[in-house]
């Protein structure tokens, strides 16, 4: 889901595997679309032990598979980057 705000959180850089995928429905106007919009969203296991669930788009949903493990680079709710699979062009990373 397209976020609108600007995203002020510090980049976190970590070793991660991912433990989770996620898919479901989501209604932005309950009653008034006949069709949900699809959500993704990866759950990974950090290098510290603790989980960090980022939304995604279907694309890198599908690119990655649970039990893959590799640099996991995240701005907040963004994933930036896991591993060689997902790239993502972004300032100061």
């Amino acid at each position: 889901m397209k976020r609108y705000t600007i995203n002020r959180h510090e980049i976190t850089n970590c070793n991660a595997k991912l433990i989770e995928k996620k898919c479901s429905d989501y209604y932005p106007m309950p009653g008034n679309i006949s069709e949900p919009q699809k959500v993704y969203e990866l759950v990974f296991l950090k290098e510290d032990k603790l989980t960090v669930s980022l939304e995604v788009s279907a694309f890198e949903y599908n690119v990655v598979e649970v039990g893959w493990e590799g640099k996991l680079i995240y701005q907040g709710y963004e994933l930036i980057s896991f591993g060689n699979w997902i790239q993502q062009s972004k300032k100061g990373v």
